[in-house]
């Protein structure tokens, strides 16, 4: 078949750094999409080769959407033409090298929901490429999962889209609890421990989540640019405590907590409240007074956080916010250990908690609810993403 390229600009090139994207070209006969990942030579999945600048694919495929900014996807996905389905499909994929993965094409599934969950942990691993094909293996056996995890010396970061058949008769708990169980069995620790997972839509099985079940190993869960943030071979030892990040607040006391402090005069109860997630994020929507940090990405968050808090007394609150509730572990553990500030809070579970919990709860914005004299703090949409190659 003819290979179709797609060539791209040093300056798409250099932002693509780290990552891989999906890249769409038309030809006169067909539209294709590709897998980039900036590297000299070597190959990948459906026979995709990479060199400089330039990427070179060799399966048709048909495209419904297309990426809108590099790591950003809406509602985007591909499918591949039905003479090529088995040859594109295959079974496991593996890799080698620092950030090895293990990989496979989700399984057909019947089941007409995913719910979405996801969750962190961060904890010593010695060996995370034992871990990672430990929890590979195991999640292989659950029938039509597709998600992603991160595997590191630091812990485990993930998002999963598992297969249900719905919200009634206790459908979605007993769908999790197993899948907890599957999960904590196959690591040789358990990520509940500290956090609950973390629940997130219920969506239909026909929407676009997750194109593959992707288990890798990195250098860090969460790569934010922090010097020595990892843990280190020798004594799994690392210049910040991840345990020592701030008081993690449930969304009931995270609102609790809001509406307190916008009701105060006194300045060494307001404190201030930081949205640490990106710019195009905290456009879609926020918390009433929020102040963003407006970076592009996370690895700018440092320099900014100093200029965000640069004045206040250490005693003062310092509230963080973020997707999930992952970031902040690392804003937070920066605000304490290195800016000296002894009062930070974190929303447990982040936005995506916060909104759960006030859905149920019926607060105005949300639909139908019992409780209409509570509003929600939340304004505007939110961002969520669990689209990953």
């Amino acid at each position: 078949k003819p290979a179709v390229s797609c060539k791209m600009s040093p300056l798409l090139t250099r932002s693509l750094k780290r990552s891989a994207v999906v890249l769409a070209a038309l030809t006169p006969s067909a539209v294709v999409v590709a897998a980039f990942a900036p590297v000299s030579g070597g190959g990948g999945s459906h026979g995709a080769q990479t060199h400089r600048n330039t990427c070179h694919f060799q399966v048709p495929i048909s495209i419904t959407t297309v990426v809108s900014r590099p790591g950003f996807l809406v509602r985007s996905y591909a499918t591949i033409s039905d003479d090529d389905k088995s040859a594109a499909t295959a079974a496991v994929s593996t890799t080698s090298g620092s950030s090895a993965v293990r990989s496979m094409k989700p399984t057909q599934t019947d089941s007409p929901y995913f719910q979405m969950v996801s969750f962190y942990r961060f904890v010593p691993i010695s060996d995370p490429a034992s871990a990672r094909d430990a929890l590979f293996d195991a999640l292989i056996k659950i029938d039509g999962i597709r998600g992603t995890a991160y595997l590191a010396t630091e812990g485990i970061n993930a998002q999963f889209a598992v297969p249900t058949t719905g919200g009634e008769d206790g459908a979605v708990e007993s769908t999790i609890q197993r899948f907890t169980e599957v999960v904590g069995d196959a690591l040789p620790f358990d990520p509940f421990e500290i956090n609950a997972i973390n629940y997130g839509d219920l969506v239909d099985s026909t929407l676009p989540t997750f194109n593959r079940l992707i288990v890798r190993t990195r250098d860090a869960i969460l790569r934010s640019g922090l010097e020595g943030e990892g843990y280190e071979d020798s004594d799994q030892s690392t210049t910040y405590d991840w345990d020592d990040a701030g008081r993690e607040l449930t969304p009931e006391e995270w609102d609790t907590d809001l509406r307190d402090a916008a009701a105060t005069s006194k300045k060494e109860k307001k404190g201030i409240l930081l949205d640490c997630r990106n710019a195009y994020e905290s456009d879609v929507g926020t918390f009433s007074d929020a102040v963003p940090l407006g970076t592009d990405s996370f690895s700018e968050s440092w320099d900014v956080l100093k200029d965000k808090v640069e004045g206040m007394d250490k005693s003062e609150p310092v509230r963080i916010f973020c997707t999930g509730g992952i970031r902040c572990v690392k804003v937070g553990a920066y605000l304490k250990q290195e800016l000296g500030f002894e009062d930070v809070r974190r929303l447990e579970h982040g936005i995506v908690g916060y909104e759960r919990w006030s859905k149920k709860l019926g607060m105005a914005g949300h639909g139908d609810g019992s409780d209409k004299n509570a509003e929600s703090l939340w304004r505007g949409g939110e961002i969520f993403f669990f689209k990953k190659k």
